[in-house]
């Protein structure tokens, strides 16, 4: 069983997340990028909240949305654009929250490593400053993105 993610502070703006999944890493990439994959293990993780709509043109120029609704009828939306990609490597996206009023710009790049048979998937997050940094933290992102991959442990794909 995988650990829980961990994560670290870098400098004022960064937020490094790091996390190990018993699957490959084409598989834990498809996971990421396949809309009717996100949705399976963004649903249901036992928090309540769960995806409505997941719009995702994984490719370099394409563009993403993942609308997001809790259980008390509040949510928020995450959308961004693809920078680069190295399938099933790296991906490096510009990625914008609605609140719903926008955030400033976060620049994302995720790396997915072979681990043995599993991987080990570093994900850097670079954030304008030191505030945004800390809203960010402040709503909870990082429990809600550990119940999330909890899901994707588990999940079949063909």
């Amino acid at each position: 069983m995988p650990k829980p993610l961990s994560f670290n502070l870098v400098d004022e703006t960064q937020l490094v997340i790091t996390r190990d999944f018993d699957a490959p890493p084409a598989l834990v990439w498809r996971a990421h990028m396949e809309p009717a994959l996100v949705t399976r293990w963004q649903n249901g993780g036992g928090d309540g909240w769960s995806i409505t709509q997941c719009d995702i043109d994984a490719r370099v120029g394409g563009s993403y949305r993942m609308d997001h609704q809790g259980p008390d009828g509040t949510g928020f939306s995450i959308t961004g654009t693809f920078l680069e990609f190295d399938p099933p490597n790296r991906v490096l996206q510009e990625e914008i929250m609605l609140l719903p009023d926008p955030t400033p710009p976060n620049i994302v790049e995720t790396l997915f490593m072979a681990k043995g048979d599993g991987t080990h998937m570093i994900m850097t997050m670079t954030l304008p400053d030191a505030e945004t940094r800390k809203a960010m933290m402040d709503t909870g992102m990082l429990d809600g993105m550990e119940l999330s991959y909890q899901l994707l442990d588990g999940l079949e794909v063909a």
